[in-house]
């Protein structure tokens, strides 16, 4: 029973690095390229972009939108929406957004 227990605790460190390193690798930027990522049907980010005055750039993966901005102005609210503010990164949108 001991060694169950003794693989357990390095296994939930590695998972809580990588989800950390997953965490800051996508968390929005202040100012440059978001993506605005629908988590429901509903959802409409390129109408809430506009709404916040974000600059349209480019449709990225799964019906989501890159925009160019000062940072997402209020990601709670986006979130209740149903829109998941992450940065833009080149390898998934494309490197014609990312200058």
């Amino acid at each position: 029973m001991a060694t169950a227990v003794s693989y357990i605790s390095p296994l939930v460190q590695i998972i809580g690095g990588a989800a950390a390193l997953i965490a800051f690798a996508f968390a929005p930027p202040e100012r440059g390229n978001l993506l605005f990522v629908p988590l429901t049907r509903d959802a409409r980010p390129a109408q809430a972009a506009l709404a916040d005055g974000f600059a349209l750039l480019a449709r990225g993966p799964i019906g989501s939108v890159v925009v160019r901005g000062d940072g997402a102005r209020d990601t709670v609210a986006l979130l209740r929406a149903g829109i998941l503010v992450t940065a833009a990164p080149s390898a998934l949108c494309g490197a014609e957004v990312a200058a």
